[in-house]
């Protein structure tokens, strides 16, 4: 049986961007916590808590997801029906424990009620250029991540991160791994 294991870069590809999608999770997380702030003088700190716990979550659901689907792209066809039945039941199990395991994850952080409270914060001209310019420098980088993701272009970090995940000798990550029974 051979087992094609699709490239270690698809998956520095999709740790980078979910690791951007994390960064500006949590970038608009402290950005909703200091318009809260700014708005009522009473700020809820338990979203900068549950945030990257929920972006840990989300891309271990995603990088498994991809992992099974490449894996059973191109054998599953010739599985017999009680290996198909066996497989979907797994992949169902191991979806739902991923997604159990995030929900229970949030309620245990959910319950902290860490606030901060400073009524002179609000409406402080200060603090509200501050988030202007916050917000302008969040909307900008937001907009050109997703245009150059759309685009296909890599941007200079991406061409960083991939190369300390080059293969500096002959070995193929793209080659079939055999498994002798």
């Amino acid at each position: 049986m051979s087992i094609n294991t699709g490239g270690i870069q698809d998956y520095v590809r999709y740790v980078y961007i979910m690791s951007l999608v994390s960064a500006l999770a949590m970038a608009l997380a402290v950005d909703y916590v200091l318009t809260e702030l700014w708005i009522y003088g009473v700020a809820d700190l338990t979203v900068l808590i549950i945030t990257p716990v929920i972006m840990f979550m989300l891309s271990m659901l995603v990088i498994s997801s991809i992992t099974m689907i490449k894996q059973l792209k191109g054998s599953f066809g010739r599985m017999s029906s009680k290996a198909k039945a066996l497989m979907i039941t797994y992949i169902f199990f191991f979806m739902v424990a991923l997604i159990y395991f995030t929900y229970i994850s949030i309620m245990h952080y959910a319950g902290l009620g860490l606030v901060v409270t400073d009524y002179q914060l609000v409406g402080d001209h200060y603090l509200g250029f501050g988030l202007a310019l916050y917000d302008a420098g969040l909307l900008t980088t937001s907009w050109q991540l997703v245009e150059d993701l759309m685009n296909g272009k890599l941007s200079s970090l991406y061409k960083f991160f991939i190369v300390g995940f080059r293969s500096h000798n002959r070995d193929n990550d793209d080659d079939d791994v055999v498994i002798i029974k």
